[in-house]
């Protein structure tokens, strides 16, 4: 009888335990983890904590969750906790509002100090390095600019100096692309004016091009971030059509920034200006390996295009993209192969080894419970480049003890011996070895025979095929079975061939009983040619062409529909390719469908769906031109729901082709009766106009022509007709 383990929860609330227990099935779950915090800022900050660090470990950059952190401090008059909170945040968080909240911090606790200005002027300094070129950093700037005009001066250098540094910001504002910057460009000509109306013009003329650049692109980043969500909490990888949206919008603004909008020729300020935007970009979408990838290649790129030019500068750059590595490794990336390897690859460039092995030994350790194999692999391949085979066969060592690698480590090392030590004895040591352990893993099994294929040892190779081939299940073996043929046919001889291909079809005699066509047919193939047409291998029910074809055609197994055409009233169903899958079964063919478009508004000729809209096929758009428009046709219109009522209470009786034909003579007797009261009705009718016209001398004999439009005797004498 097994014990279940009660997990210990936070929340003391039954809505906050419903909550964790939607976390323990969906870490990620925003909605879960905001009823916890909401528990947590209603009761004491010591017990919030715990809650805290347990959601900052979930989103490490969340500017919005570090901020609710800080000011629950605050609220607690916790300041030496608060400042805490700010040296782990501030620097690798580069939020908006969480620097906001760091400078009300600053201003309201550190007001009665005697150095207050300038510890609030290098908090403002501080604040404008890292997130002065947010395009809503405006605010950081005006509140800025107020502080320093309210400052009180004694003596004409004191004043001097105050007017030189807010002459100095308001000329960095004036020349920064961000919102409402047109009237801290007024405050400024005001402000010169105002000190001195001799040198006011001439220095706002100076600045009236930097001024104009800015606002320019400004305008262009206004429409770029307009539909941004830049607050919201990074979650893995989804599918959602908001989410793709978002990540479109932000590609699309960071290659803006790398076309250099701003037009400068300064080469640091475009790389700080594409790195700010990667770092606001990563905030939201944190989970993405290949941002961060694309961040640090770009960064390196520049820092060796500095380098290139002799400037000392590009060292530092170089440091910025190995910290910037360690920081992805160091909140989402933790277990990210690919992030790791793009790491140590970038750490080997600069030949820091020891740096490599502590990247390599960290990435296997936090992986956990997960597959070590790839690590190894290229641990492996790493340690042979940078100190020699000896050094890889040392990692090639630990790999072979560790429980968590597959069979791939064996081939990799077994391969490197034999292509780098030319050495093929050991790389056949090292299979064998392996095959101890891996004897029934067929993806092991193909990789030894590829190897000893390409010695060109033919009777070695024949012993391994006959050792493989009974060590494996029937299940596992067929493709053993089929390198084992194309072996024989393009060494041996006749006879070895079909003395294979008879083994063959006794060891898979079920699948070939009703086709023994199909072991020929992989005789005669080579690479994607064949023997016989697409539909007769199909018909075979060929399970390998079928895969093949439907990697060529579709992204899944897929099926032609017949075609229906008309001829002389009959249909018969013309010739269609089937395509089946492996088994054998029929598949939908997707190859022409349209592709469905992610989209918030629906516009015309789309059909739109929930989430977004396909376009309309071609066929339907021809015949909506051709067809009359809706506003042509004034009815009768028919209750669709009423109408299927009626069908679904017809009873069709048994003598079905007897009751038809008795029907098409009611139908037959009942039209000729129809025209015959139609031609009455109308003489009748123009006889009763004549009589009573203005015209009494016309001839009683003579006949009225029916009306030009007659629908019904139309229809009456199309039914004569066809009867």
């Amino acid at each position: 009888m097994t014990s279940q383990v009660k997990v210990k929860r936070w929340s003391k609330t039954e809505r906050g335990m419903q909550a964790e227990e939607k976390l323990d099935e969906n870490l990620y779950d925003l909605e879960a983890w905001n009823v916890l915090i909401r528990e947590a800022q209603s009761g004491m900050i010591e017990r919030g904590r715990e809650l805290y660090e347990r959601l900052l470990k979930v989103f490490p950059l969340s500017g919005r969750f570090w901020r609710t952190y800080v000011e629950h401090e605050m609220r607690c008059h916790q300041f030496e906790q608060v400042e805490k909170i700010f040296q782990r945040s501030l620097v690798k968080v580069l939020h908006l509002d969480l620097w906001k909240c760091y400078l009300m911090y600053v201003r309201e606790t550190k007001a009665t100090l005697p150095g207050f200005r300038e510890k609030m002027t290098q908090a403002y300094e501080f604040a404008l390095s890292k997130v002065g070129q947010d395009i809503g950093s405006t605010q950081i700037w005006v509140d800025y600019i107020a502080f320093l005009r309210a400052g009180e001066t004694s003596g004409s250098f004191a004043e001097n100096q105050k007017i030189a540094a807010i002459r100095r910001v308001y000329q960095r504002v004036c020349s920064s692309p961000i919102l409402n910057i047109e009237p801290l460009w007024k405050e400024y000509n005001q402000f010169e004016q105002s000190v001195n109306k001799v040198l006011a013009k001439k220095l706002c003329e100076d600045r009236s091009r930097d001024y104009k650049n800015a606002l320019r692109v400004a305008k262009e980043a206004e429409n770029l971030y307009r539909d941004l969500e830049k607050g919201a909490p990074s979650v893995p990888p989804g599918t959602l059509a908001d989410e793709q949206h978002q990540l479109r919008l932000w590609k699309k603004i960071i290659a803006w920034e790398k076309g250099n909008p701003c037009r400068s020729e300064n080469v640091a300020t475009v790389k700080k200006r594409v790195m700010f935007t990667y770092e606001q970009c990563l905030l939201v979408f944190g989970h993405h390996p290949d941002l961060w990838y694309e961040a640090a290649h770009f960064l390196s790129e520049a820092a060796r295009s500095l380098g290139d030019k002799s400037d000392t500068q590009a060292k530092d750059w170089l440091d910025e993209v190995s910290m910037f590595f360690e920081r992805a490794i160091g909140t989402y990336m933790g277990r990210s192969e690919f992030i790791h390897f793009a790491s140590a690859d970038f750490e080997q460039s600069r030949m820091r080894y020891e740096k490599c092995h502590d990247i390599y030994s960290r990435l296997i350790k936090s992986l956990e419970d997960a597959d070590h194999s790839l690590a190894y692999v290229h641990y492996m391949r790493f340690a042979r480049q940078a100190e020699g085979m000896k050094a890889a066969r040392l990692v090639f060592k630990k790999a072979r003890e560790d429980v968590l690698c597959n069979h791939a480590v064996f081939v990799a090392a077994a391969l490197m011996e034999h292509t780098c030590s030319k050495d093929k004895t050991i790389a056949i040591k090292i299979f064998e070895l392996g095959l101890k352990k891996f004897a029934v893993e067929p993806a092991y099994a193909k990789a030894y025979l590829q190897f000893m294929i390409s010695l060109n040892e033919d009777n070695n190779t024949r012993v391994l095929f006959e050792r493989l081939v009974s060590s494996l299940p029937e299940s596992a073996s067929r493709e053993l079975w089929d390198m084992f043929r194309r072996f024989e046919q393009s060494v041996g001889d006749m006879a070895s061939l079909l003395k294979v291909e008879k083994r063959m079809s006794a060891v898979f005699s079920k699948e070939v009983e009703n086709c023994e066509a199909l072991l020929i047919v992989d005789r005669y193939r080579f690479l994607d040619l064949w023997p016989c047409e697409q539909r007769e291998l199909l018909s075979m029910k060929h399970k390998g062409f079928a895969k093949q074809y439907s990697m060529q055609h579709t992204a899944a197994p897929s099926m032609v529909a017949p075609t229906v055409v008309a001829s002389r009233g009959d249909y018969t169903q013309a010739k269609a390719v089937s395509i089946a899958d492996s088994t054998g079964r029929g598949m939908p063919d997707i190859k022409n469908m349209v592709p469905f478009r992610p989209s918030v508004r629906v516009g015309v000729n789309v059909q739109g769906v929930p989430g977004g809209s396909f376009p309309v096929p071609q066929s339907l758009t021809e015949l909506s031109l051709a067809i009359p428009p809706p506003t042509s046709f004034q009815g009768p219109f028919v209750v669709i729901d009423d109408w299927i009522r009626v069908l679904n209470k017809i009873d069709i009786p048994e003598d079905y082709e007897m009751f038809a034909a008795k029907w098409e003579d009611r139908v037959k007797l009942e039209g000729d009766l129809a025209m015959k009261s139609s031609a009455h009705f109308a003489f009748a009718k123009g006889s009763s106009r004549k009589r009573h016209g203005a015209d009494a001398h016309e001839s009683d004999d003579e006949e009225k022509a029916p009306p030009v439009n007659d629908v019904y005797r139309a229809r009456q004498q199309k039914r004569v007709n066809t009867g």
